[in-house]
């Protein structure tokens, strides 16, 4: 048996290990001498020597076979800014489905662009085995593939900047910095795509917030017992109208003045709608919002659902209700 009690150095080998005991079988052998002789021993266990110099940053410029990476987090940084100072215009699809690989092919069809690079000896360190930079793919889909690559790509490096909601980073602060440390000249159109990218990296996709309503609408009654909620859906399960009215206004209704004002306005999200509110005014002079709901069109059958909703929670008989109708001009 054989205790090894040793030390990976920073080549990947191990030193420094001793021997404590070793077990022979049938491929081992006595001489003469009383030497022990090995037979037709495997050689399974192959480590795997470098003089590479070991990168410990991810803002390569160039990238070459044989280049060695302290770890995969290293290198997956390198490509991305790889990808950005070459403007390569490759929409990458990632097959390793192991640790210890890290490999990357052109999504685009029959395209021979490829990198691989792999674990050295099972440890942390990954060593460029091979890159094939050239495309084969069409120039109409690699066109379509920059566009979209850059922006992603751009975008996971910039999330920290908008990890605090708080955060002021506007497109142009993105070209700004990207032209200063990375030496990458973006369009306007880019550094804002790269935002949105990054948004979406942070918060998800808008479209799928709509799922999450339900749930977020019976975490509201549990936490706020009293408050009403309400969500109507079209025929095939697409929102259409939201209403919220909280236990904390629905119970200050009844010290306020009978005066409710109603309004509406638009909202700037990236599906739009229409927000509308019912507000009024309590003793101290301050206004109480009573309701608000969302919906997809300021229309008749929107408000009649608004209204409706918003009555059935005031206790006590209205004496007025003021409409604020904007005008427009044309």
């Amino acid at each position: 048996m054989l205790q090894l009690n040793g030390n990976w150095d920073s080549y990947g080998r191990f030193r420094d290990f001793q021997v404590d005991g070793i077990v022979l079988d049938g491929d081992a052998s006595y001489s003469s001498s009383g030497t022990i002789k090995l037979l037709d021993m495997p050689a399974f266990l192959v480590i795997e020597e470098y003089q590479s110099e070991i990168i410990t940053e991810g803002t390569q410029s160039v990238i070459e076979e044989g280049q060695v990476y302290q770890d995969k987090q290293t290198i997956a940084t390198a490509m991305k800014h790889y990808f950005v100072m070459h403007s390569t215009n490759s929409g990458l699809k990632d097959l390793a489905t192991e640790d210890e690989n890290y490999w990357l092919i052109c999504i685009g069809e029959n395209c021979n662009w490829h990198f691989k690079a792999t674990s050295i000896n099972d440890s942390a360190m990954f060593k460029v085995r091979s890159f094939n930079r050239q495309h084969t793919c069409t120039l109409m889909d690699d066109t379509f593939i920059q566009r979209k690559r850059i922006a992603v790509v751009v975008g996971s490096m910039i999330i920290p900047k908008y990890c605090d909601p708080k955060t002021v980073y506007t497109p142009k602060d993105i070209q700004t910095d990207m032209l200063s440390q990375h030496g990458v000249n973006l369009s306007c159109m880019q550094a804002w795509r790269a935002k949105e990218k990054a948004l979406q990296f942070l918060r998800g996709h808008p479209a799928d917030s709509y799922s999450k309503l339900p749930k977020y609408f019976y975490i509201l009654e549990k936490t706020y017992p009293g408050s009403v909620v309400k969500l109507k859906t079209t025929a095939d399960e697409c929102f259409l109208y939201a209403f919220v009215a909280l236990c904390t206004s629905i119970n200050g209704w009844e010290y306020c003045r009978p005066v409710v004002v109603v309004d509406g306005t638009f909202l700037k999200s990236a599906y739009r709608g229409i927000m509308m509110t019912t507000s009024t005014m309590d003793v101290a002079g301050t206004i109480l919002p009573l309701a608000y709901a969302v919906v997809d069109l300021e229309n008749d059958a929107s408000w009649k659902w608004f209204l409706r909703n918003s009555s059935k929670h005031m206790v006590k008989e209205l004496q007025c209700v003021l409409f604020q109708i904007r005008m427009r001009v044309s």
